[in-house]
């Protein structure tokens, strides 16, 4: 049986910046990734990373993300994130990274969104795909094993304390166990509930079925330039590039807020995207870009107006954790072992809503702060007993074999579709407490109908590994609800048509369990 100090499940900035500072900190590492060598490059965000380059300190920058997030941001997280934020952007640099520069050759940070003052530092429109590439060549110099064609199943925990994880190896159909002294979940959100390129929320699905905690999972921020009937969003930078927001009728729209009040603001009728005047120094940044617009949708970023809408994008909740990425029970206590970051983490720093450059901030910092701390957790504790881990296989094992032997009832991708219009419908930028109901009824008849897997092997057998996804986004689907049902007000991205007023009594953040019980840390 394999045994790290700590094992990370995820692929993307937040995954390998806490795998690099557990390292670095003197643990033994190891990534543990669903999908191929690829796969994160692919769901990189590339919205920027937010830093204040040029200001005097960074407390304008915190007071901006603490207005996004409607009073429920974490004051001290947020300033932890801000003030850190120009020392995370020297590490990139120092790394490797090249952001866009003025002419003096410092990074150059642009206007965007939701912020007052020029902050949005990116590499055009792969500066996440740029950040991941980078901090896959410093685990590379550290030795750190990625392993790929991991599915995690389970996480096995004894008295409240991790011992190691179960995964399925899809290339072998083997199930087995892994030891461990500590766990970090930095997956993707679970966006995917909504959008089909979206996350699949397995570290906040792992951590509810360990007995973790989920906060904030009633907020979904909203993308205000994606291009219609398809997943693909245009890079917020874009807009700093010169880039314009028109009515169809011509008429410049200013875009202001967080990034779901952008959104909001172009429900009224049809907008398009015009980039036909942006400089050409600055159209080399979008090369990504203008190739995608111009294989899948025969546009022409540089000729042609681009249709936008907006669409959900990134879902804020996930495991309720402290500033060391500590999955947290109460306030003053753990699930002892488990961490969490990234798009698995709701660290605080968002609260109810989001704006641009600060998701990729809380990744990296949020990431190495959790690594660090698994690091040093783990050097203090030992390893648990391999015969607990061998039962916890073994229980998994015969439960993915009843699921694969199932003859009857909806496919997969019928399962996923269904779920997906549902969230739309329901629980999208407006709900209210009927619809809520009505959606909470749905989702426990679909967590009840069985799903039909064709191929019985678990030998390369994405079916079945869709459909383990499949039961743990039913999960999270039921979080949301409860959770939405339970605010009644609105409040950031959460808008409540029964509810429209932000109440101030419901000024804390609702953390819920795998029962469903609502509660607070505090």
């Amino acid at each position: 049986m394999e045994s790290w100090d700590v094992v990370v499940i995820g692929s993307g900035i937040a995954a390998l910046r806490s795998a690099i500072a557990a390292s670095d900190a003197g643990a033994t590492v190891a990534v543990i990734e669903s999908g191929g060598p690829s796969n994160a490059q692919s769901k990189a965000c590339s919205t920027g990373l937010a830093v204040s380059v040029f200001e005097s300190d960074h407390i304008h920058h915190g007071k901006n993300t603490s207005s996004a997030g409607f009073g429920l941001s974490n004051s001290s997280i947020v300033n932890q994130r801000c003030e850190s934020a120009l020392d995370n952007l020297i590490e990139l640099e120092k790394w490797g990274f090249n952001f866009q520069r003025n002419e003096s050759g410092s990074p150059y940070p642009s206007d965007s969104i939701g912020h007052s003052s020029p902050r949005l530092c990116t590499a055009g429109d792969s500066t996440g795909r740029e950040i991941i590439r980078i901090l896959e060549e410093q685990c590379m110099k550290r030795g750190i094993p990625r392993k790929y064609d991991l599915h995690s199943v389970s996480i096995s925990v004894e008295s409240e304390r991790v011992r190691g994880l179960v995964v399925l190896d899809v290339q072998t159909g083997v199930i087995t166990s892994i030891q461990c002294k500590a766990i970090i979940l930095a997956t993707q959100d679970h966006s995917g509930l909504w959008i089909d390129e979206g996350g699949n929320g397995l570290g906040a699905s792992l951590a509810l079925r360990a007995g973790a905690k989920l906060r904030g999972m009633e907020f979904i921020s909203w993308h205000p330039l994606c291009v219609p009937t398809s997943n693909y969003r245009l890079p917020i930078s874009l807009l700093s590039a010169g880039a314009r927001v028109r009515k169809s009728n011509g008429d410049d729209v200013e875009l202001t807020g967080t990034m779901t009040e952008a959104s909001v603001s172009l429900l009224d009728g049809d907008y398009v995207l015009d980039a036909r005047n942006v400089p050409i120094p600055e159209r080399e940044w979008f090369t990504t870009t203008v190739n995608i617009l111009e294989s899948r949708f025969s546009i022409n970023l540089w000729k042609d107006v681009v249709p936008i809408e907006p669409q959900p994008d990134f879902a804020i909740g996930g495991v309720a954790v402290d500033n060391q990425g500590r999955a947290l029970l109460s306030h003053d206590m753990w699930l002892t072992g488990l961490y969490a970051a990234g798009g698995s983490a709701d660290s605080g720093m968002h609260g109810a809503d989001t704006i641009p450059g600060n998701r990729i901030l809380d990744d990296l910092i949020g990431g190495s702060n959790a690594g660090l701390s698994a690091a040093k957790w783990s050097n203090t504790v030992g390893f648990g007993k391999q015969d607990f881990l061998h039962e916890m296989a073994l229980i998994s094992e015969n439960s993915i074999e009843a699921l694969s032997r199932t003859e009857s009832g909806t496919s997969v991708g019928a399962g996923l579709a269904s779920l997906r219009r549902l969230m739309n419908s329901s629980l999208g930028l407006e709900r209210d407490a009927l619809i809520i109901s009505s959606c909470t009824t749905k989702i426990e008849e679909m967590v009840k109908e069985s799903t039909r897997i064709s191929d019985e092997s678990f030998v390369m057998n994405t079916e079945l590994v869709r459909a383990l996804e499949l039961e743990g986004m039913l999960a999270l689907a039921r979080t949301i609800a409860s959770t939405a049902d339970a605010r009644e007000e609105s409040r950031g991205s959460h808008r409540r048509t029964d509810y429209p007023e932000m109440d101030d009594k419901q000024s804390e953040s609702l953390v819920v369990d795998a029962e469903g019980i609502i509660t607070t840390l505090n």
